[in-house]
């Protein structure tokens, strides 16, 4: 049964001693199962996530998300405040892990004109180009100036549909477990695809439901639950973790 929100935060827990916080890692607690407490898991992700920053000169993560679904702002609110929600509690258990979170940005790309709709070709450039203006200003003064770069939020966006959208604003849509999902799309992949199929050199499949089953099958996008997707950025953190990702009905897995 996937985990999902109603609404409902958790209270935030905040902990000082004088003018200064003491930060220590939260103790590995095995449960049952073999799996890492979700304390330890958070620890790691929000440090692993700070030393790219550092690495790399960043000041900021998180994914992009092109809006292509316009007929209800209610439910697009509702589907972002989960959405920020989820990344919120992920870190509440570690309290001094706050700086990692406000460096965390949620960007979005908004254009009820020439995005409501729109497929995943034309968000996919609309993301290219926000990462030629915005996101490139956004790395100036960092190793990636003037340069190539690999970056979990230069590289892949949140393509948010109607399909996505509802399946985690509806209730019955949300616990079904397939549901409570978004897709996560590696941009330059579909336009590479769209450059081979402009010079012949790619063969398309026929029909709707192939189109949509080929962009999965080539690696192109994923379904990612909206509650993993801070997991889902710690991941991409390696250059190839995209091709090594275990999906199953439709869901990627083990985040």
């Amino acid at each position: 049964m996937p985990f999902f929100r109603t609404g409902h935060a958790f209270p935030t827990q905040h902990r000082a001693y004088g003018a200064a916080r003491i930060f220590c890692p939260p103790p590995v607690i095995e449960t049952e199962n073999g799996l890492r407490s979700a304390d330890y898991l958070a620890y790691e992700d929000g440090t692993g996530i700070e030393a790219s920053l550092e690495q790399y000169g960043l000041s900021q993560w998180g994914f992009v998300v092109v809006r292509c679904t316009y007929s209800s702002q209610e439910k697009w609110d509702k589907f972002m405040g989960l959405v920020k929600e989820h990344a919120r509690d992920y870190f509440i258990p570690s309290f001094w892990m706050e700086d990692i979170h406000d460096s965390l940005v949620w960007t979005v790309i908004e254009d009820a004109e020439t995005l409501d709709g729109a497929d995943i070709v034309e968000t996919s450039r609309r993301f290219e180009t926000w990462v030629g203006s915005q996101g490139t200003h956004e790395m100036e003064g960092s190793m990636f100036t003037n340069t190539c770069h690999y970056w979990p939020r230069y590289t892949y966006f949140m393509h948010v549909d109607d399909e996505s959208l509802e399946s985690v604003v509806d209730d019955a849509k949300a616990r079904e477990e397939g549901g409570y999902f978004c897709k996560v799309v590696r941009a330059e992949m579909v336009l590479l695809r769209e450059q081979d199929r402009a010079a012949g050199t790619y063969h398309e499949p026929e029909g709707l439901e192939a189109w949509e089953a080929d962009y999965e099958e080539r690696d192109f996008r994923k379904r990612v639950k909206i509650d993993k997707l801070v997991q889902l950025y710690c991941h991409l953190l390696e250059i190839d973790a995209w091709y090594h990702m275990l999906v199953d009905k439709g869901i990627v897995q083990d985040l």
